[in-house]
């Protein structure tokens, strides 16, 4: 059941089941979700960090797993998985919360991650314990960075490597 969504997009938060339903990537998550099914790239990095971050997270943090979970972006009109938005943990002391984000191949430049990153900072809005969320960039990623500008987040550091960007929600 999707917990942000639009005309365009459902963004839906997955439990501990539903993450180990995306590890295997053989449609049973897609079942039980309602949508259609076509297989994802689920590089090395994402399928350590599922099992060695997420999954353990998830299963220690029941009543705020969303902090700690992909959520699945659902292109309504098509009715299928086109990518993924996360948060890196929960609100720190200062309220602050990262995000992180990828678009299946067949979906980029076509606006979706733009849009699903604009829902979530909607629902961060709503969200009392956050203050400012915060998303990281390498250098050279120039689509994630559109991404972040036309969502109104400024940059406050830029490295050789890595840029960080911030949107304010309150002080």
């Amino acid at each position: 059941m999707p917990l942000v969504e639009n005309e365009r997009l459902a963004l839906t938060p997955l439990s501990k089941e539903q993450l180990h339903l995306y590890l295997l990537n053989d449609g049973s998550l897609e079942r039980q979700l309602g949508v259609g099914y076509s297989p994802k790239d689920i590089n090395q990095d994402l399928q350590d960090g599922l099992q060695r971050h997420f999954l353990p997270l998830v299963e220690k943090h029941p009543e705020d797993f969303f902090y700690y979970t992909l959520w699945s972006i659902v292109l309504k009109l098509e009715n299928v998985l086109v990518g993924d938005i996360c948060f890196k943990g929960a609100p720190d002391e200062e309220g602050q919360v990262e995000i992180g984000y990828g678009t299946y191949d067949r979906y980029q430049n076509k606006g979706i991650m733009s849009e699903a990153v604009q829902l979530l900072l909607s629902w961060c809005q709503s969200r009392p314990d956050i203050k400012a969320v915060l998303a990281e960039t390498e250098t050279g990623n120039t689509a994630s960075e559109k991404i972040l500008i036309k969502n109104a987040f400024t940059r406050y550091h830029h490295g050789r490597d890595n840029s960080w960007w911030k949107f304010l929600i309150r002080n």
